[in-house]
């Protein structure tokens, strides 16, 4: 099967997927987003490990929360700390 241009995920760099990283596991993106990022990811060796890491994590985190789940103030600095350092910065969110 061949692409059309408009079917073909424009090209990212390695900070722009790796900051949309976690929306794309969570399937946060738009579909030219989430496109983009996984043409990136399935090209570029370091972010696909990257990838594995943020996968594995992400599988592994609810088994580590306690039953009460994370009250409200702390998701809020963990949210405000993620974004003082850049991370959770909006792209094409649907």
């Amino acid at each position: 099967m061949t692409l059309t241009a408009s079917e073909i995920p424009s090209l990212i760099e390695c900070e722009t997927a790796a900051r949309a990283l976690y929306d794309y596991l969570d399937g946060r993106l738009s579909e030219a987003t989430q496109a983009a990022v996984r043409a990136h990811v399935e090209t570029c060796s370091q972010c696909a490990s990257h990838f594995t890491f943020a996968r594995r994590v992400l599988d592994r985190l609810p088994a580590s929360l306690p039953l009460g789940g994370v009250s409200q103030p702390l998701r809020e600095r963990i949210v405000s700390s993620l974004a003082a350092e850049g991370y959770g910065a909006p792209l094409q969110r649907e």
